[in-house]
């Protein structure tokens, strides 16, 4: 709990001064791209047993600023967990790839939601003999949702930083079965408009 209130304070801190700097205002229009990483926190449904896991969590964003407080997106939100079913144990991610609308409530803060491609994919840094073994490179489609609110902690012209915290559900079937996914993602992001 003291370390869930030292960084709120940590976040006040650091947004009140970096607000302070800001003395030039953001122009949102145009092409859109962002790119976050964080840390995730994992649940996933496994037919037999449920698992939750830390891990890295990695956001995307490409897209158009339909009016300068609305985005159509092309996002994608990748969290890494410990995979222990069929095969070796291994890392992989479950996330999203689907087109979203990013909405600004106000110059800063932001609320995002989309419906998509949702997955369960091999970690690029966790594959091993994958000739021997087509599960080490098995890719699994699936239905996958996302939802997100942020804060742009600088802006500067067309450029932010940004606090996000998104949440992504995702629902394939895997080998042992249907597995549902839930990921709780806290980001660092950097925006272009």
């Amino acid at each position: 709990m003291k370390k869930s209130h030292l960084f709120v304070l940590l976040f006040l801190i650091l947004s009140s001064q970096l607000s302070a700097q800001n003395t030039h205002g953001i122009s949102r229009k145009g092409f859109v791209f962002g790119i976050s990483v964080g840390a995730a926190h994992s649940t996933v449904w496994f037919p037999a047993k449920s698992q939750n896991d830390p891990g890295f969590a990695l956001d995307a964003k490409l897209g158009y600023m339909l009016k300068p407080d609305l985005a159509l997106l092309l996002t994608t939100n990748v969290s890494v967990y410990d995979y222990s079913g069929f095969g070796r144990d291994r890392k992989r991610d479950f996330g999203i790839l689907a087109p979203a609308l990013q909405y600004w409530l106000n110059d800063r803060f932001w609320v995002l939601g989309g419906v998509g491609l949702g997955g369960d994919n091999p970690v690029f840094w966790d594959i091993r003999n994958p000739d021997n073994d087509p599960l080490e490179t098995k890719y699994y489609p699936g239905l996958g949702v996302v939802g997100g609110v942020g804060y742009e902690i600088y802006q500067r012209k067309s450029f932010a930083l940004d606090l996000k915290v998104k949440t992504t559900y995702r629902n394939v079937q895997l080998q042992e079965g249907r597995t549902n996914g839930l990921s709780f993602a806290v980001l660092l992001g950097v925006n272009l408009y």
